[in-house]
């Protein structure tokens, strides 16, 4: 028998729409001779995050793939919401799963996670170097 959970918050026993995109390493369509069908088409970070944590959390999910993998942008004049973050604010999907920035935009119209990955990825540049002390330097903080 399923467990039954009353608590509105839970979600155990419910089923959410997963949009991501088909971006590797995130979410990729497996490669095999026989056809696949549902969420066994994909494999990838995401995918099998999604997949462990609804054995944790004992909920179920469908994947839909965003096609024109666009993540998300905010329209300066209509103030909708285009991509994946639009699918989310207008009740297309329940859960996005994919490589995306956080901006401060996109943080005050959907709740993020922690990220789960990160790649290290930096911009690096070389420390500016300081000139060597002269002789009466130890004099500076008394100079007018």
């Amino acid at each position: 028998s399923e467990e039954i959970d009353n608590d509105p918050g839970s979600m155990r026993n419910r089923t959410f729409i997963v949009i991501t995109t088909l971006t590797d390493p995130y979410g990729m369509l497996k490669e095999t001779e026989k056809p696949l069908y549902g969420n066994n088409r994909f494999e990838g970070f995401g995918i099998d995050l999604i997949e462990e944590l609804s054995k944790i959390e004992g909920f179920n999910y469908t994947f839909i793939i965003r096609q024109d993998k666009k993540n998300g942008n905010k329209d300066p004049v209509t103030g909708k919401w285009s991509g994946m973050i639009g699918d989310l604010i207008e009740y297309r999907a329940d859960l996005a799963i994919t490589d995306l920035t956080i901006t401060s935009a996109r943080e005050e119209a959907v709740d993020f996670t922690t990220p789960f990955m990160n790649l290290g990825i930096s911009i690096l540049a070389r420390k500016p170097r300081k000139a060597p002390p002269s002789f009466f330097s130890f004099a500076d903080p008394l100079a007018l």
